[in-house]
């Protein structure tokens, strides 16, 4: 292997520019992936209480399908607030997404369920994931957006990859407060109460988050397009019609990254639940712990990205993936915890390897002038269309071949058209955003 280039050193500007970035920009992530966590991690409690069926199984699809639809508001979503973040600037999209994903959120506590009120039930609980799709459609990518534009050239695959670890955190509150509550209380309690304490406690972080986004800088890429007189008017526009490829390229990136995410983390509780010798509260501690490690671990690998290339590494995630899936969910459905906690961590080093570069490499894939709707709208199709849909044909999968080992053909088959994609990608570490900007220059004369 060549020896790696150097990153050149920040400057302290670029330094506390950068913390800004993480500490205040990122705050709305963890919500984001805290109500993610939650809509998961709770499908074996609320799928009851809002969609009823004699058959479990059939009750976790639909709520899983809800799950789905919600993610497809996404691509909606992502084109209300890129237009926004290119038009008005990053900060104000980011405010308004954080403040409208907390409503819905909070809400949610207090909806009645099917045994009190019948078929509004589920209808109020579509209506407000819809909301939250929505909303979250110029949350996570907005983030991206303003990490990649703020982090000093030669790092942006360490800094952006901080938001893996900002979402990491939510995941990690979701899953300590759902198997906290799972183990210290009893079911029926999680059934009346316990449910709805999560999502007052979402309000209460969506809250906290709002303050901190406020205090967010602004990104000089921005700054700079208001100070030249060049923010653009319609850049949805202008991203479809002169980065349809870039646009592309994001989704495939985003979606395959959404389908190993949403088996790997996402659905792993309820193989554990349902086809393990392993306990509920154990499998969700199960789940704490490794998710625990792919927030504290990922931005390594989004640095291992700016070192030795994002090529290489995304590659060499999904190389692995197409060969591990398999035996690696197989381990996870013996009885002994040491060997599902094995199988477990195998497949969350491949997930680290893939999510820790890939934010950067979509980031880098656009100009600044287009950059947010952009990303937006290929970031939330991929995810919406790919990953969304993950959990739901996931479960299909288990439920036709009666095995949860069947979910890993989801993820063989989408590695196996992922890797040659993304052998051919550009790899842009090493340009500054000047440079990439200047190379998309001549797009629009």
């Amino acid at each position: 292997m060549p020896t790696p280039a150097a990153a050149p050193t920040p400057t302290p500007a670029e330094r506390a520019r950068t913390r800004a970035a993480v500490i205040y920009g990122s705050a709305g992530t963890v919500v984001e992936w805290f109500d993610y966590g939650l809509y998961l991690y709770l499908v074996p409690v609320m799928s009851p209480l809002f969609f009823p069926s004699d058959d479990a199984l059939i009750s976790a699809i639909a709520s899983l399908g809800v799950f789905a639809a919600g993610s497809i508001m996404r691509i909606v979503g992502g084109a209300f607030f890129g237009s926004i973040g290119d038009r008005l600037g990053r900060k104000r999209a980011l405010v308004l997404s954080i403040l409208m994903m907390t409503a819905p959120m909070a809400l949610t506590a207090f909806l009645p369920t099917y045994a009190a009120i019948g078929i509004g039930a589920p209808l109020l609980f579509t209506g407000m994931r819809l909301i939250q799709g929505f909303s979250a459609g110029g949350e996570y990518s907005g983030t991206v957006v303003q990490l990649v534009e703020q982090a000093p050239t030669g790092r942006r695959g360490f800094i952006a990859s901080t938001a893996v670890f900002t979402s990491g955190i939510g995941i990690i509150l979701a899953s300590a407060l759902v198997a906290g509550l799972t183990t210290w209380t009893s079911s029926d309690f999680m059934s009346d109460w316990g449910w709805r304490i999560c999502y007052l406690v979402g309000g209460a972080l969506g809250l906290f988050a709002l303050v901190m986004r406020r205090r967010m800088p602004e990104t000089e890429e921005f700054i700079d397009e208001e100070e030249a007189g060049d923010v653009p008017k319609q850049p949805l526009r202008y991203a479809i019609r002169y980065l349809p490829k870039q646009v592309l390229i994001a989704a495939l990136l985003a979606g395959y990254g959404g389908i190993l995410y949403y088996v790997v983390l996402g659905f792993v509780p309820t193989i554990l639940d349902s086809f393990s010798e392993i306990q509920s509260d154990e499998a969700l501690w199960v789940v704490t712990g490794m998710t625990i490690v792919y927030a504290v671990a990922t931005p390594a690998f989004g640095w291992l990205s700016d070192r030795y290339g994002r090529t290489r590494t995304l590659v060499s995630g999904a190389i692995g993936f197409l060969v591990l899936s398999l035996p690696m969910l197989w381990l996870m459905t013996n009885e002994g915890l040491f060997v599902v906690m094995v199988g477990g961590l195998v497949l969350l080093v491949l997930l680290m390897l893939y999510t820790g570069p890939v934010v950067a490499a979509i980031g880098e894939q656009f100009p600044s002038r287009a950059r947010y709707s952009a990303l937006a709208v290929g970031y939330n199709l991929g995810t919406a269309i790919l990953g969304g849909t993950a959990p739901l044909i996931a479960a299909l999968l288990i439920d036709w071949f009666d095995s949860p080992v069947a979910s890993g053909l989801l993820l063989v088959v989408a590695s196996a058209i992922a890797i040659p994609l993304l052998w051919r990608m550009k790899d842009r570490r090493h340009m500054s955003m000047e440079e990439i900007n200047a190379e998309f220059a001549a797009v629009d004369r």
